[in-house]
């Protein structure tokens, strides 16, 4: 090839493809030759500042709820407690409280009493485990008051052991326990109920003297905080129930002196009179 025929020689060059024709391969080659960084990241959905709170504080109204819920729960259970004494209260004696009602109160208490002292056995050291079985008692002694409603069933309490059952509670553990009892006891002692039937009255208060409650009472007195109104509404009881024996048998506060009452009674004294000089200097 000479110089000329090399001026004139022109290359073949690579047909153009259409836009219709072929060019998907070249689009997808393309594709697949587009580096890895420049590909568009799938876009993560992305909840709103608002909605991220919210499930922040769901956690808290869960727990508020629940608080709640056990609050209505045990206002509840108040409340179908007090219909349950209304309802004993305005019926006629003899149609709801009759011998064999006392006798089916008394079972459940007594049922009641044992499981609390086989789980306080079994598990001296875990109230979780008994605390259940607390509350269970801590009912039935409330239940018991009903039975002031009818003082000529008292002997009931005495030839079924109700009596010393009762008695042996006032050194329970739990001085929520002790104090249920206490109240339970100035109810059954109220001067006018004991003088609504003078064969049951002499039956209770021969019954409590024998187990020695004023011995049992100094006990309870002295375990209990009067700065807390719980233990202070059963310090009121105690003196109470007091009050209630001797005014029916004036003996028993010869009783009271010789099981330690008296020596509680100046100690408490001596306390009030501290304090009120206290306030007044």
């Amino acid at each position: 090839m000479d110089v000329g025929e090399l001026l004139q020689f022109k290359p073949l060059l690579p047909q153009k493809r259409g836009l219709d024709g072929g060019g998907e391969e070249q689009r997808r080659a393309g594709t697949e030759l587009v580096p890895a960084a420049k590909r568009r990241a799938p876009e993560v959905e992305r909840k709103p500042h608002s909605e991220t709170r919210r499930d922040e504080g769901d956690g808290e109204t869960d727990r508020l709820q629940r608080d709640r819920g056990e609050r209505e729960t045990r206002k509840r259970e108040e409340e179908e407690r007090e219909k349950i004494m209304k309802l004993v209260e305005e019926q006629g004696e003899g149609e709801a409280m009759d011998a064999s009602a006392v006798r089916r109160m008394i079972l459940s208490f007594e049922k009641k009493s044992l499981k609390n002292q086989e789980m306080r056995t079994k598990f001296p050291d875990n109230p979780e485990r008994f605390m259940e079985s607390e509350l269970e008692l801590h009912d039935e002694i409330q239940q018991l008051r009903a039975i002031a409603t009818v003082p000529e069933l008292y002997p009931l309490l005495v030839d079924l052991g109700t009596v010393q059952s009762l008695l042996g509670l006032l050194i329970h553990d739990n001085t929520d326990i002790a104090i249920g009892v206490v109240d339970l006891v100035q109810e059954l002692t109220d001067v006018d109920t004991l003088n609504e039937s003078e064969e049951g009255a002499e039956a209770l208060v021969d019954a409590l003297m024998k187990g020695q409650i004023m011995s049992l009472l100094v006990q309870t007195v002295e375990r209990l905080n009067e700065s807390v109104q719980e233990d202070a509404n059963g310090v009121h009881n105690i003196l109470g129930i007091t009050e209630n024996m001797i005014e029916f048998r004036p003996e028993v506060a010869r009783v009271a002196v010789q099981q330690g009452l008296m020596p509680w009674l100046l100690k408490r004294l001596k306390v009030d009179d501290e304090e009120m000089s206290s306030v007044i200097s």
